[in-house]
């Protein structure tokens, strides 16, 4: 990540992790072990709460693709309640990956 950020740690931000990881750097891909670790346990309790049938994440994380999503649906379905009974929710990125945001602020602006 330090190369990809020229030796300056003060630019080690998402695009370079989601960079170096999508290259296969260990420390990068450990990070988004750890995110979608924490993500899977929160859309569970989302899961809990709400019964959805879809979780879509968007924004520029779900840049990084599998290496997120993979993470994230294995901690989901570790963490949600009521398992084997519970119907376990999709977890997808969305369509516009990184460009969601600024999309639908468009389109909301729009109307």
């Amino acid at each position: 990540m330090l190369k990809l950020a020229e030796g300056e740690v003060e630019r080690v931000q998402g695009p370079i992790v989601t960079q170096a990881a999508l290259e296969g750097d260990a420390a990068a891909l450990e990070c988004f072990a750890s995110v979608g670790e924490w993500a899977g346990m929160g859309l569970a309790d989302l899961a809990a709460i709400l019964d959805p049938e879809c979780f879509v994440i968007g924004g520029g994380v779900s840049d990084a693709g599998r290496i997120l999503l993979d993470p994230v649906r294995a901690s989901y379905a570790r963490h949600v309640s009521g398992r084997p009974h519970r119907r376990l929710a999709q977890v997808r990125l969305a369509e516009l990956g990184g460009e969601a945001g600024i999309v639908g602020a468009g389109d909301l602006a729009r109307h």
